[in-house]
């Protein structure tokens, strides 16, 4: 157990520094991807998310490697090396317990987030086969498109790898044929991008970050990122923006009109997202940004400038790194014992 607390105490402090640093570089490249490229500052926004916890990972296998070399890998024999010491914590009048209450609040938020993780996958299963099981083809040519009798005017996607799309009847009652198509391509969006799965992911990382206010902050606007590039690919798709933005306005009435209904798939089914901020953003779409071709490459350089960057700042000061580490897990295994 003290080694399991002493590893999390790593990988959480690790991915919370790396968390900061990132915030200004990560939201100039998400603004380089320019306002109709949604879809690339999604993938900076989730590698923001992602790139974190994966070196906080990389940095605790390092520092129990380090720690089995023995005291041959101190920085504080034959010499002393320059390292961040947490030594002086240690000997403080209470660096143990301050190094003992943050082992046990990083072991809760592995522990939170691997909960997160199960519960979301039961969910979104459950929820798949409650719809799968009570729903009928909206039409005999989308059989991923299910109508299903629900008393809230939504459409989503229920499942992470497999999704198929949900239309609730009120909804469908309440667009004409132009405006349902609208909605379907804007959630046929979402499925072939699994950002179902995509937003699992993130919840996930940002609650390993959870202490680093910037993962918080990356977690919405990948959200936000995710909804706009849907909309983006339905119009690509030739649904007119004045059509979805009809559409949004009609389901965003229905939705204020008729409270919900407790029940368990209350729970599970997502409310709708950003209505008001994707009709303000649909409005102001000319039409030279209606044939606007998305370029994914940029969100995918992005993630790989990020991973350059780290990785020359970890082989230029690797010593010093692995010194810190070194003396980051002896420490914490003293404070713990």
């Amino acid at each position: 157990m003290t080694w399991l607390m002493a590893g999390a105490a790593i990988l959480v402090a690790t991915a919370f520094a790396l968390s900061l640093l990132m915030a200004l570089p990560a939201a100039a490249l998400a603004e380089t991807a320019g306002e109709f490229h949604a879809a690339s500052r999604a993938r900076v926004w989730l590698a923001s998310l992602i790139l974190p916890p994966v070196v906080g990972i990389g940095a605790s296998l390092l520092a129990y490697s380090l720690h089995g070399e023995g005291v041959a890998a101190s920085p504080h024999i034959a010499g002393l090396r320059p390292h961040l010491c947490l030594l002086p914590l240690l000997n403080a009048p209470a660096g143990a317990f301050a190094m003992r209450a943050f082992g046990w609040l990083a072991l809760l938020l592995m522990c939170v987030a691997l909960i997160r993780l199960i519960a979301t996958i039961i969910g979104s299963h459950l929820l798949r086969r409650m719809m799968l099981s009570s729903g009928v083809p909206l039409e005999e040519e989308a059989e991923d498109v299910l109508l299903v009798d629900l008393d809230r005017s939504v459409s989503f996607n229920a499942g992470l790898l497999r999704p198929v799309i949900v239309v609730s009847s009120s909804l469908r009652s309440s667009l004409d044929s132009a405006e349902l198509a609208a909605i379907v391509a804007h959630e046929r969006a979402h499925a072939r991008r699994f950002d179902n799965l995509m937003r699992l992911v993130a919840e996930v990382c940002a609650t390993v970050q959870a202490l680093s206010p910037p993962a918080w902050y990356y977690r919405d606007r990948l959200r936000e990122a995710q909804e706009t590039a849907a909309d983006d690919a339905a119009i690509l798709m030739g649904v007119s923006p004045v059509v979805l933005k009809n559409a949004l306005a009609v389901a965003g009435e229905a939705t204020r009109s008729r409270p919900a209904t407790p029940s368990i798939a209350t729970l599970l089914i997502p409310a709708p997202a950003l209505i008001d901020l994707r009709r303000r953003r649909l409005e102001c779409i000319s039409v030279e940004a209606e044939t606007a071709a998305s370029h994914p490459w940029r969100g995918m350089a992005a993630a790989v400038v990020g991973l350059v960057v780290v990785a020359l700042l970890l082989i230029a000061a690797r010593r010093p790194v692995d010194d810190t580490l070194f003396c980051a897990f002896e420490q914490l295994i003293a404070a713990l014992n």
